[in-house]
């Protein structure tokens, strides 16, 4: 059984255990693969999904906490669907934080130390990892997976201009909060609220090259379809990266047919589960992991 409701997780009396917290976590890949990292860490653990709706309430959310709190064989957590409502309901229950919680006030990793829980916000620092140089970035999408590329263009000081754009100006506010919290020279940073594929297609169009275009709505794997059309611009001077791995990462297939350099979201899979793992570990995040890490998931990728 690869998932367990809440509980199940206050009750856990078996191996040391990590969480995986999300909506749907049964059909991941990193089921396949944990056990060979968590070897590689020099850890017992094992790995179960706690599928949470998105309208989970606050209470929900801080049992959650509480467990790996309370629960001494719960070492852990991994978020990813709900790491901004996880930390408006839990910011309280924390006993510490990492800086980049404070900047993007959501929670990617859960930590057990020390008689309390520990928080993490590793998204940008994975990204960080990564990440293509680029002077100039146009990323489509503003959520979560949006404001960890922009933490990690900040951080890697490659990039001139990047854009930035939603179908949601909630998003954009949002992303723009979280700027002004990192103290990102706004000169270097467009917020452009779009309504339909065409105008994806223009930002494309009017992007100065060489330049990275990428897919961060979730397009192509939780729901089908692009954030642009097949007549989008695309260029050989232009790297496509799609942060899904699986799915039918039609986006990249539409910058393949033109020619376009393309990237999948796999190494950022990758890269992701080291960067919370190792916090959980309380681990250094070295090259060195992240290479074993990408070494040993290499026979599962899709």
């Amino acid at each position: 059984m690869n998932t367990l409701a809440l509980e199940q997780v206050e009750s856990w009396s078996g191996p040391p255990l990590v969480l995986f917290v999300g909506v749907n976590t049964a059909g991941s890949l990193v089921h396949a693969v944990f056990d060979h990292w968590a070897a590689l860490l020099g850890r017992p653990w094992v790995l179960r999904g706690v599928d949470l709706p998105s309208d989970t309430s606050a209470e929900s959310y801080r049992r959650l906490v509480i467990a790996v709190r309370d629960n001494p064989v719960v070492h852990g957590a991994v978020i990813t669907a709900h790491k901004v409502r996880l930390y408006r309901a839990c910011a309280g229950d924390l006993r510490q934080h990492d800086e980049l919680v404070g900047i993007t006030r959501e929670v990617n990793t859960l930590s057990a130390a020390g008689g309390g829980v520990h928080a993490y916000a590793r998204d940008a620092l994975s990204l960080t990892r990564i990440l293509p140089t680029a002077p100039n970035v146009l990323c489509l999408g503003a959520g979560g997976a949006g404001r960890a590329l922009l933490l990690a263009l900040h951080r890697s000081h490659a990039t001139t201009s990047a854009v930035f754009a939603d179908t949601d100006p909630n998003a954009l506010e949002g992303l723009r909060a979280v700027a002004v919290r990192a103290g990102i020279d706004p000169a270097r940073l467009s917020l452009v609220s779009v309504r339909s594929r065409d105008e994806c297609d223009a930002l494309v169009a009017g992007l100065p090259e060489p330049a990275l275009v990428v897919n961060a709505t979730g397009l192509g794997k939780d729901a089908p379809g692009s954030p642009v059309t097949d007549q989008a611009p695309f260029s050989s001077a232009m790297l496509a990266w799609d942060f899904n791995y699986r799915g039918t990462l039609t986006f990249l297939h539409q910058a393949a047919a033109l020619r376009a350099s393309t990237m999948d979201g796999w190494d950022y899979f990758i890269a992701g589960w080291a960067g919370a793992l190792t916090a959980i570990a309380e681990m250094p995040f070295t090259d060195d992991i992240l290479t074993q890490f990408g070494q040993v998931a290499a026979p599962y990728r899709p």
